[in-house]
């Protein structure tokens, strides 16, 4: 462990000091308040082992700026006699504990090493929590997307409405899920609409909520799914494509935090943060009429604009080793060197969602094999060819190249049972029979 030991008396520094050493720890010695106070401004350390009264300065002053340190440091403050009552006041403070003088090595080195061992846990719990933010956060080193992944976190925990913005395929949902998993709602409901996906006849009350006989069909009360955020998150995807005609009802669930059910005449109240997501500017759509300029201003509080792919393709490696964790949870898939070089020269207009649909149909095609191979990736967008080990080649090879080892494969694994090799590669036998003439295999085998 690093450790700060601020002690003027030389006779109790020195052994401690040696006592320390012995046991592997790194010591910095001080004698001085204002010195430590200047050290602990630019260094960081794990224990601060701290004296209370100090020239120029005393240990309550140390250890303010210790616990200030991030991540804080454990601190052990000595005392005499006369300031124990001082000592208490440091452990409300965040000391861990103190010792009065006088006292022996070995009760000074027993507090140490429980101290480690808090140190340790502390790590332990720290390294679990870098683990699970991976898992919540946007996967990248890149300064955009370090950018947006600072955001969440500094947001997630605010009472405030989020708009994200972003061509489809960037991220926009795990985005709003990220919020809502860091934040101290996280055990309460996450509830995704998609605006596009409502008819906007069912829209109000879907959203909303009816009572029985609001409207032909209506054969029961509906909640709505207002009702079901219960103080969690609502997330309105492709808030862009919401009717119209129904934004002023959502403008009053911002401001007035309620809503009308269809068929009742008493007000609902929202419990809940909204968070919204638009591939399109609601700006160009407000100032041309598509959009109500007072929702936009409701719905932009906050702004978290996701950056496209191909503006951003150094993350592409941690983007396949994140995808490769999800779809090939054993391990048996890499991508080879190559291949990870032409990926990044391919534009990516389906951005992360069409990366993750080419690795999966790559850990497909690639039959038996277990380093993807840019063939494997088969980017259908990509009319002009690829190179594929120094050669340009068209997008019918590359579709047949891997075809073909496909079907191999499968007749090797199944000894040359077309029924069940038809099974493995999810096609009828009529269908591989018809593959294997187009591309020429022997039917024989």
């Amino acid at each position: 462990m690093r450790i700060l030991l601020v002690e003027d008396e030389a006779t109790l520094a020195i052994p401690l000091s040696d006592a320390l050493q012995e046991q592997g720890h790194e010591i910095t010695h001080i004698a001085d308040g204002a010195a430590a106070l200047a050290w602990l401004s630019s260094n960081l350390v794990d224990i601060v082992v701290s004296d209370i009264r100090l020239p120029h300065g005393d240990g309550m002053q140390v250890l303010r700026r210790a616990r200030q340190l991030q991540p804080p440091a454990e601190v052990l403050i000595m005392t005499g006699f006369a300031s124990v009552e001082q000592a208490v006041d440091a452990l409300k403070l965040g000391a861990y504990n103190y010792l009065q003088k006088p006292f022996t090595t070995d009760a000074f080195l027993g507090h140490i090493g429980k101290i480690c061992e808090l140190c340790e846990l502390h790590n332990e719990l720290n390294t679990m929590r870098m683990a699970a933010l991976d898992d919540v956060l946007l996967s990248g080193k890149s300064l955009e997307i370090s950018s947006v992944n600072n955001r969440l976190q500094e947001w997630a925990d605010k009472d405030l409405t989020v708009l994200i913005t972003g061509q489809s395929g960037t991220g926009k949902e795990r985005s709003a899920r990220a919020l809502h998993q860091l934040s101290s709602r996280s055990d309460l409901p996450f509830v995704a609409v998609s605006c596009a996906a409502i008819p906007e006849a069912l829209f109000e009350g879907e959203l909303f909520g009816y009572r029985k006989g609001a409207f032909s069909g209506a054969d029961a009360d509906h909640p709505g799914l207002l009702k079901s955020v219960m103080g969690g998150v609502l997330f309105l995807d492709d808030i862009d494509d919401i009717p119209l005609n129904l934004q002023p009802k959502l403008l009053r669930v911002l401001q007035e935090s309620e809503y009308t059910r269809l068929g009742d005449t008493s007000t609902q109240k929202f419990r809940g943060r909204v968070v919204a997501a638009s591939k399109q500017s609601l700006r160009a759509m407000a100032d041309s009429g598509d959009f109500r300029e007072d929702l936009f201003h409701r719905l932009n509080v906050l702004n978290i604009e996701l950056p496209k792919l191909n503006s951003r393709v150094d993350d592409i490696p941690h983007l396949l080793a994140d995808l490769l964790k999800r779809w090939d949870a054993e391990g048996c898939y890499s991508v080879s060197s190559s291949a990870m070089k032409q990926l990044a020269t391919y534009g990516w207009p389906g951005n992360v969602r069409e990366l993750e649909n080419s690795l999966r149909r790559a850990m497909v095609l690639s039959g038996r094999a277990r380093v993807l191979r840019i063939e494997h990736f088969m980017p259908e967008t990509l009319q002009d060819g690829v190179a594929v080990d120094g050669d340009l080649i068209g997008l019918r090879e590359i579709t047949a190249r891997a075809e073909t080892e496909a079907i191999l494969n499968a007749l090797e694994i199944t000894t040359g049972r077309k029924a069940k090799a038809a099974e493995l590669l999810g096609i009828t036998r009529k269908v591989l029979w018809s593959k294997m003439n187009e591309l020429g295999l022997d039917q024989s085998k």
